[in-house]
């Protein structure tokens, strides 16, 4: 079996022999928390600003715990960074007016996603732990259908600010986003099933049941919630809402989201182990620290 280092070499080579015509490879050693160093490759369609990031100390995890070459290793990889290709397009497919009619919102962890979205448009959420990108979902690409993330460069090229995207995204988001109680959810989703009693309410989106977090960023939706509640960010794909007459203890809540988070999802759907308050159709952010010595995302 081979060392680290020599994984690397082979790896390396084996990543620029796999690479498709049209795409580009950039190689970065990059220090992540505890001084501990990473090799990460990223793989870019020409002309696009923003490509996914693969960890060679990842893959050299896989082929310890198995029997596969370094070339199946990559390959894997490969086409994971490649069937993603769909988010790291230009914006040469879209005119202005395609982007205001079907931008979206995304929510993501600023603190454990920096580099994973550099280039990508984003916007603050001010007393959040999160930041807004915006995708535009279902675009069709060489036959395909994906997810298209607005760069800074796409944003620029076409006249637009990121304050006239996050108002249309809004916009659309709320056409789009419901908040429906945990029964009638679990009911959509499993078919015929019998009514519970639950506290709970979750966000519904009709366009992506990836990303049902996005109305942290979209207060027209958020004001569809009448009762003072809790707002419990348990992942990019949904948030929980929990009445405040519920009489649940807010640093107990904290440290149950805490430990969700930690031990239940995975890195990428990490959002936040704040816990928000939602009352009159504002937010109150009950701040934690517990997640700031989170891992950045590693893809």
């Amino acid at each position: 079996m081979m060392d680290k280092n020599m994984f690397r070499e082979v790896v390396l080579e084996e990543f620029y022999r796999q690479l498709p015509e049209g795409y580009s490879l950039t190689v970065k050693d990059t220090v992540k928390m505890n001084d501990v160093k990473m090799t990460g490759i990223c793989v870019t369609k020409d002309g696009s600003d923003i490509g996914r990031v693969a960890y060679v100390e990842n893959m050299y995890e896989s082929y310890q715990a198995g029997n596969e070459a370094p070339e199946e290793i990559v390959s894997q990889f490969m086409h994971m960074l490649i069937d993603n290709s769909a988010e790291m397009c230009n914006g040469h497919l879209f005119t202005s007016e395609d982007i205001l009619e079907n931008c979206s919102y995304r929510m993501a962890n600023k603190h454990t996603n920096q580099e994973r979205l550099q280039g990508a448009l984003t916007k603050d959420v001010p007393g959040m732990d999160d930041i807004v990108i915006y995708p535009v979902y279902e675009v069709e690409i060489e036959g395909r259908h994906g997810t298209v993330i607005i760069t800074d460069r796409m944003a620029e090229e076409k006249g637009l600010t990121v304050d006239q995207i996050h108002t249309a995204a809004e916009a659309n988001t709320e056409k789009r986003v419901e908040i429906i109680s945990l029964s009638e959810r679990l009911g959509n989703m499993i078919g015929e099933m019998a009514p519970f009693d639950s506290p709970f309410y979750v966000t519904h989106d009709t366009a992506s049941e990836s990303d049902e977090a996005t109305i942290l960023g979209a207060p027209s939706v958020l004001s569809r919630q009448k009762e003072p509640c809790y707002i419990i960010p348990s992942s990019r794909h949904e948030l929980l809402f929990l009445p405040k007459s519920f009489e649940m203890d807010v640093e107990k809540l904290k440290d149950l989201v805490h430990e969700v988070n930690s031990q239940v999802l995975n890195p990428e759907d990490y959002l936040s182990d704040n816990v928000y308050e939602l009352n009159e159709g504002k937010i109150i952010t009950h701040a934690s620290d517990l997640g700031r010595s989170r891992q950045p995302v590693q893809e």
